[in-house]
């Protein structure tokens, strides 16, 4: 995978990550939460950039264990023994094509930005929440603009946390099917080095 493309799709999942981070901080400490923001004008942002990227892995990092520990396994487990018999049948299939590589990298972008926003969706609705409960906002119809939002972020989290699935389902088959194909045809797996 291109690093760039990492960088993106952790900017993607970090920008999620930002938002409910705020809220709650938000929350927390009210309203006037930039106050050197509004010193300083909107190219501020561009300092936080870096911030975001850190987040998007710490994230994405979060997702991977909520969804590794909850969902992964099973899944997987329809088509390879164990993680290591994907790993093995994933490394073939990488290793024998760079077309096959690309295919399977979008694939990954694709699992990893649904995986982060399924969280983050989530977490962005329970932020919502505690900001309404701390009577950040008083102005009419702001609770329920609120509520409205965070079900919102549920029913994102939801349709992301299918996508997911349903890519991850489409990737497991693939790899076992490619990995498979490979093996009949006699491929010749590179050696593997001990360590």
């Amino acid at each position: 995978m291109a690093t760039t493309n990492l960088f993106v799709e952790l900017l993607v999942i970090g920008v999620g990550a930002a938002c409910w981070v705020l809220l709650f901080m938000l929350g927390l400490i009210g309203v006037d939460l930039f106050p050197l923001q509004a010193a300083l004008g909107y190219p501020v942002l561009v300092f936080l950039l870096p911030l975001v990227y850190v987040l998007g892995i710490i994230s994405d990092r979060m997702a991977d264990f909520v969804f590794d520990k909850l969902f992964s396994g099973p899944l997987r487990a329809r088509y390879f023994a164990d993680r290591r018999d994907y790993q093995d049948a994933r490394r073939l299939v990488i290793s024998s094509s760079s077309r096959l590589a690309n295919m399977h990298d979008y694939g990954r972008t694709r699992i990893r930005i649904c995986r982060g926003w399924s969280l983050n969706a989530l977490l962005i609705a329970l932020a919502l929440q505690f900001v309404m409960r701390a009577h950040v906002f008083t102005t009419p119809g702001s609770d329920a603009a609120l509520t409205w939002a965070a079900a919102a972020c549920v029913l994102l989290s939801m349709a992301s946390w299918w996508s997911w699935y349903m890519i991850c389902s489409w990737e497991y088959l693939k790899i076992h099917e490619h990995a498979e194909f490979l093996r009949q045809t006699s491929y010749q797996e590179p050696l593997k080095i001990a360590a």
